[in-house]
């Protein structure tokens, strides 16, 4: 026991060596522990000399805590841990690279595995549009206008009044028509007449005819037709200049022709003996003999459109307002029916507009959400609040209160000059 080092005995003349220096880490796996106990001690017994690789050096203590053991009953049932091969070093000597030169290797060394392939690189193959790329869309897609049947055995081309077969009956109804002729002599007393007609639809989109064809034979003939897009919507400002160029003169003349302003009750201040109907009598037949006495507006496009759109009320569920309403603006009602409560005793009323009727604005009451305006003609359903009587007669007055929509269509529309689809002289 004397023999043996004692910490706490320590004594500087002992003879005994000092505890070996940790070297670097072996560069291999030891070899397979002997089966038996005498290879056992033949191993101890062995010097470092004698064997033909370096021996594995003292391990750094880990700062790690290691894991606790399995217990002796699932020490069996517990998965193999991996071991994983020490890093390799540089040798430090020349001896020491003289025995690895000897020491046998364990096994040849486990195939490199190739590496992972990138998933940027798999999809560069595969990229998937972007939702924010403009798609590919037809040109004439949302719009009105689009190609037609031009009937060319037909030779249509050659009436004052030129107009497809498909689009004759709809002339004056939902599409606004015009033509251009220009005539051009050629040698030997031929004569080659071109027509460009022009089709306005609803929507303002556009579709243009051009027929070239022999004086002499309209069966030799060329068509052609192209396909313009709706005008872009006007600003605030262009339509109150629209307003000041246009709707104040409808205003004036529609005033004038009911024999004064639309009064209170409905009916026009003036007396009923001073009213006078327009055109035919009809009610769309007002708008139109007054926005036809104005140079430089445009039309109503049949009885259905009559400009840029200011006002739109679908059933007081869905609303669009571009401007104030001003007197002058024209006013449409669709499968209108108004319900509500008017007067001092709050009387109940119901009214009825029928499939189509127009009139022209006279005032807006934008805190009430009412509109003031002239009308002339019959109306089907029943009577309006304001008086208002069916059949045909002079222009009067009448009043809608929007509030009271309860289904159909209400819009508003503002007179514009020609040059707003490119009708310009």
């Amino acid at each position: 026991m004397g023999a043996d080092y004692d910490p706490y005995h320590y004594a500087e003349g002992s003879a005994r060596a000092p505890p070996p220096i940790p070297g670097a880490i072996a560069l291999f796996a030891p070899s397979i522990p002997p089966e038996d106990d005498e290879q056992m001690h033949a191993a101890d017994d062995s010097s470092a000399d004698d064997v033909p690789y370096v021996r594995e050096a003292v391990p750094r203590k880990s700062m790690e805590r290691a894991p606790p053991p399995f217990p002796q009953g699932e020490r069996d049932r517990a998965p193999p841990i991996p071991s994983v091969p020490p890093p390799q070093q540089a040798p430090q000597s020349p001896q020491m690279l003289q025995q690895l030169s000897h020491a046998p290797l364990v096994g040849p060394l486990p195939p490199r595995s190739m590496p992972r392939q990138s998933l940027d690189v798999a999809r560069a193959g595969s990229i998937k549009r972007s939702i924010d790329q403009p798609r590919p869309i037809s040109e004439n897609t949302g719009q009105m206008a689009q190609p037609l049947d031009l009937a060319p055995q037909t030779q249509w081309w050659t009436s004052p009044q030129p107009l497809p077969p498909s689009l004759q009956p709809r002339n004056g109804v939902d599409i606004l028509s015009e033509s251009e002729e220009s005539q051009k002599s050629k040698r030997g007393g031929r004569t080659t007449i071109s027509k460009d007609i022009y089709i306005l639809y609803m929507d303002y989109s556009q579709t243009v005819i051009t027929a070239v064809y022999d004086s002499r034979d309209p069966s030799d003939v060329t068509l052609e037709q192209r396909h313009e897009p709706p005008p872009p919507k006007l600003r605030q400002d262009q339509l109150e200049a629209y307003w000041r160029r246009f709707g104040a003169n409808i205003a004036k003349e529609a005033s004038a022709a009911a024999g004064g302003p639309p009064g209170i009750s409905g009916k026009s201040s003036g007396s009923s003996k001073d009213a006078t109907a327009l055109g035919d009598g009809s009610p769309a037949a007002l708008p139109q003999a007054l926005i036809r006495n104005l140079p430089d507006a445009l039309l109503p496009v049949g009885s259905k459109a009559y400009g840029a759109l200011v006002y739109a009320n679908l059933a007081n569920a869905s609303t669009m307002q571009f401007d104030e309403i001003r007197a002058g603006d024209i006013v449409t009602l669709r499968n209108a029916k108004f319900e509500g409560h008017h007067g001092a005793i709050k009387s109940k009323y119901r009214s009825d507009y029928g499939g189509f009727h127009v009139g022209v604005v006279g005032e807006w009451d934008g805190t009430r959400r009412s509109v003031r305006y002239w009308e002339q003609g019959g109306r089907e359903g029943a009577p309006a609040a304001g008086g208002g009587k069916g059949g045909k007669g002079g222009v009067r007055g009448d009043k809608l209160r929007l509030g009271d929509l309860r289904s159909g269509e209400v819009r508003v529309w503002r007179v514009v000059g020609r040059e707003w689809v490119g009708w310009s002289e």
